[in-house]
């Protein structure tokens, strides 16, 4: 076989087409970065500072905080030696049944620095008993200040505690100075102690004087030290020369006897005199006030959709305003199917006018035209499952005979699964136009994986 060079100027023989280039991916936008960048800073902070502030509060489940044998910083071991020193006893009990049997004895101040844990009611049930005392109860939760018949109640809270100034007369407070008492703000019905901005308010129920303490950083070892809370702790805890401290770690059980009152609930009853008498249950269980309202308000919705001319079957096509290219149609649709990465619909329309296409061409069904016979139209459109209709294999037999290729290509092209990215998208909409352009020029068809013409 001899060779021979084309002559100078001589186009070059037709070869197979190059598979056209799938489009550039397009970048998504990171400006939405740039937005939530500041607001994950400020999440950030504020996480680190809710978790800081959380391991700075005392956990008054621990043995040691708030106990006069604790020695840690949450601990009020330096408290009882300072009392002691003063020569104040302190006697340590740890439940409420002991607290009162204690307190009995004589006269003592009664100090509570876990009221959570005990009967709400626990704080005025000590003026029953014999004596003069004063209770001292440590930033009581919401559960106490609510159950509690004691006419103290929670007014603000502040994140931090604060060093605040008296801003009283009494002896404790004087002598104290400024003190870390500002956190929780109580407010109380005609108190007897309105001290550091409503941080130690305390009223006066005969012999025995109740008194918030809306902090706890005056009675702990690691702040007894700044300002004048030592001061103000030993002040609020040496007035009757004994403490009765009540150490309980724990929630007690409520007790039933002398405890909350029993509430009684009201039951409430409805007579029939604005029922309807109509026979029917469901009509009859409502009032007529009910139903009036009812067909009122469809009248109103009735009245409304006339006054605004609403149509009451679905939406009718109206022409444009404006004359829209078709190039600009197409391209802006095919820019939001990619935008929302719908290949699947975009597939489905082009082999839908593909099939729409090559159904004119070939018109294999008895003569009767694809645009005129509803029926056949519905059967190849709507074709997307592996069960190929009679219809459906008819056509494809026409247009596997026509391209020479096998049925089963011919089925993966034109009713064959959506591709899962782009690049198959872009492969199967080439292996599409060259099926279509294959039909209509009658000419040979070889898939993208194929060799050269057939």
């Amino acid at each position: 076989m001899t060779l021979t060079a084309a002559p100078p100027g001589a186009a070059a023989p037709p070869g197979p087409a190059a598979p056209p280039s799938p489009p550039p991916r397009r970048r998504r936008s990171r400006r939405w970065i740039r937005a939530a960048a500041p607001f994950a800073v400020l999440l950030i902070l504020w996480t680190i500072t809710a978790v800081a502030h959380l391991y700075e509060e005392p956990d008054l489940d621990e043995p040691g905080t708030l106990s006069p044998t604790g020695t840690g910083p949450d601990g009020s071991s330096r408290l009882a030696e300072m009392l002691r020193a003063r020569g104040v006893r302190v006697d340590r009990v740890t439940s409420s049944q002991e607290a009162v049997r204690v307190a009995g004895t004589g006269d003592s101040t009664v100090f509570v620095p876990a009221p959570d844990f005990l009967n709400p009611t626990f704080a005025a049930f000590i003026a029953s008993v014999d004596g003069a005392h004063r209770v001292v109860v440590v930033r009581p939760g919401r559960r106490t200040t609510f159950f509690s018949p004691v006419p103290i109640y929670p007014a603000d809270q502040r994140w931090a505690t604060a060093i605040v100034e008296p801003a009283c007369s009494e002896a404790f407070a004087a002598a104290a100075g400024p003190a870390a008492a500002h956190r929780q703000v109580y407010v109380a019905e005609e108190p007897t102690v309105d001290c550091y901005l409503g941080g130690v308010v305390g009223v006066q129920n005969g012999d025995t004087e109740i008194i918030y303490v809306g902090a706890s950083d005056p009675f702990r070892n690691g702040r007894i030290d700044e300002s004048g809370n030592a001061a103000l702790a030993t002040g609020l805890l040496a007035e009757h020369g004994r403490v009765v401290w009540l150490d309980v770690h724990s929630r007690e059980p409520v007790s039933r006897s002398g405890g909350l009152p029993n509430i009684q609930i009201p039951e409430y009853r409805r007579g029939d005199q604005d029922r309807t008498d109509t026979g029917f249950p469901t009509i009859d269980a409502f009032p007529r006030a009910l139903w009036a309202v009812i067909v009122v308000g469809v009248a109103a919705a009735v009245l409304l959709a006339l006054a605004q001319a609403r149509r009451l079957g679905p939406p009718v096509s109206e022409p444009l305003p404006v004359l829209v290219p078709a190039a600009e149609a197409v391209t802006g649709r095919g820019r939001l199917y990619r935008r929302i990465e719908a290949r699947d619909a975009t597939l489905a329309a082009l082999r839908g006018a593909a099939v729409s296409r090559i159904a004119r061409v070939l018109t294999p069904f008895g003569g009767t035209g694809f645009d005129r016979d509803l029926t056949v139209q519905r059967d190849l459109l709507g074709q997307g499952t592996r069960e190929l209709s009679s219809t459906v294999e008819s056509f494809i037999d026409q247009v596997a005979a026509r391209t020479g290729e096998p049925e089963t290509t011919v089925w993966a092209i034109l009713y064959g699964p959506p591709p899962k990215d782009d690049d198959g998208l872009a492969a199967a909409v080439a292996d599409l136009d060259r099926l279509v352009a294959a039909v209509l020029h009658d000419s040979a068809f070889a898939v993208q994986n194929g060799g050269g013409a057939q």
